[in-house]
């Protein structure tokens, strides 16, 4: 990139030219344009692990984070991620079953008729279906994902089977948080004041090795690692909060999750 795009300021950071922001070039988007943004924890079965010659990702191993729609990888199991959480989902993903080649077919709402009457005819605890196809709940977190003190963009983090538990145990934390305000009362930060680290951790059952997810405040603990209203991360998360609950970015089809099983478990991502 020529010199005239790319300079290094005083403090030695790498900045960008003073580009006309109002002219950007992308007034005739939609979501259409885009691939929805999935971080998918890899697995010793995922494709993205094998050699790059048999169609695998430069660098990917087993335990680290993926961005489905750019095929970046992260370190999932020392420093892992930082993000920013901004609205939650809970929803049921259904796919055809494998020995019938597999497929994403649909997303559907958690409380919706077609979950209703797949747990009403369920013939095994948490096994639903769905004219043939199978049923997984999901929790997804949309959030964003962080690079120290700089917001770098959103990403979908979806909870499945084994995954569930580490997700539940945060939000558990974090739904029930109180903080003293400046009126004296107590309230509930907003989901996107929080800053949190998701690693990846090794697991072992008797289908074998798999990892999932461990999430927990950035910080060490849930009160230090909220972030003032006037942090960039905020208001980042707080702009995809919004985003999101005005229906201009909902989760898609689940593109590239990995196409791994944790442990024997079917699951899709």
């Amino acid at each position: 990139m020529s010199e005239e795009l790319i300079k290094v300021d005083a403090s030695g950071m790498v900045v960008a030219a003073d580009y006309d922001y109002e002219a950007t070039g992308f007034e005739n988007q939609t979501r259409d344009d885009r691939s929805t943004p999935y971080l998918t924890l890899l697995q010793t079965n995922s494709p993205q692990c094998a050699e790059v010659a048999d169609g695998g990702i430069e660098g990917a191993k087993p335990g680290m984070f993926m961005n489905s729609a750019t095929e970046e990888v992260y370190d999932g199991r020392d420093e892992g991620i930082l993000l920013v959480p901004a609205y939650t989902e809970h929803l049921y993903v259904e796919y055809r079953p494998r020995d019938e080649g597999g497929g994403f077919v649909g997303i559907h709402p958690f409380d919706g008729d077609v979950v209703r009457q797949a747990k009403q005819e369920a013939v095994a605890f948490n096994r639903l279906s769905v004219h043939g196809n199978d049923l997984t709940e999901a929790f997804y977190v949309y959030g964003v994902l962080c690079d120290g003190d700089e917001p770098i963009g959103g990403i979908v983090v979806p909870f499945t089977s084994t995954k569930i538990k580490a997700y539940k145990k945060w939000n558990t934390r974090v739904s029930t948080l109180l903080v003293p305000r400046s009126d004296g009362r107590r309230a509930t930060p907003p989901l996107f004041a929080h800053l949190v680290r998701i690693k990846s951790l090794k697991q072992e059952n008797q289908h074998g090795k798999f990892f999932i997810f461990e999430i927990s405040p950035a910080n060490g603990d849930v009160k230090n690692s909220l972030l003032p209203p006037n942090d960039p991360r905020v208001q980042a998360g707080e702009a995809l909060m919004k985003s999101v609950s005005a229906g201009e970015l909902k989760a898609a089809q689940p593109e590239a999750q990995g196409a791994a099983s944790e442990g024997g478990d079917n699951i899709p991502f």
